[in-house]
């Protein structure tokens, strides 16, 4: 029986696992962008991709730090609650991202991040530097790097 008529094959299954994190990292980009532009910053948020290929966004509560005010939130807590959900969501998804606010010391400048993590094992890091200037935002080209696995552990 020849099951490669049904089954995809490796380079297909690769293409769609590439797919599936290109089009979370895109999104997250964007989003991160738009609030950016409209606020002047933004929170953590997770994306998911279902199995019935949809693309959700999750949020947590923010938390704050020794107080309510919003320049005390504690984004890094932000961000392992997310995990935290996402883990927790895991068998729901295909694939899922966080996407937070970081700063680049050796640049000077920060950056939106974007972790993105497929269910079969494979994991990206998405950083894009931007600076904002009298125009509005300037964004440089985002680079990959070697994700880790958080969501899906081995």
């Amino acid at each position: 029986m020849d099951h490669e008529a049904t089954e995809p094959t490796q380079t297909e299954m690769d293409k769609l696992v590439q797919d599936d994190l290109n089009k979370l990292i895109g999104t997250a980009l964007g989003v991160a962008a738009e609030q950016l532009e409209a606020h002047g910053a933004f929170l953590p948020v997770g994306l998911v991709l279902t199995h019935d290929d949809e693309l959700n966004m999750i949020a947590v509560a923010p938390n704050t730090a020794d107080g309510d005010e919003e320049n005390d939130l504690d984004a890094d807590e932000m961000v392992a609650d997310l995990f935290e959900a996402l883990g927790q969501q895991r068998e729901q998804n295909r694939a899922a991202a966080v996407v937070c606010d970081i700063h680049l010391p050796e640049d000077a400048t920060d950056a939106i991040h974007v972790m993105a993590e497929h269910s079969t094992g494979v994991a990206v890091s998405a950083v894009r530097p931007y600076r904002q200037s009298e125009q509005g935002w300037d964004y440089s080209d985002p680079f990959l790097e070697a994700g880790e696995k958080v969501i899906w552990p081995a």
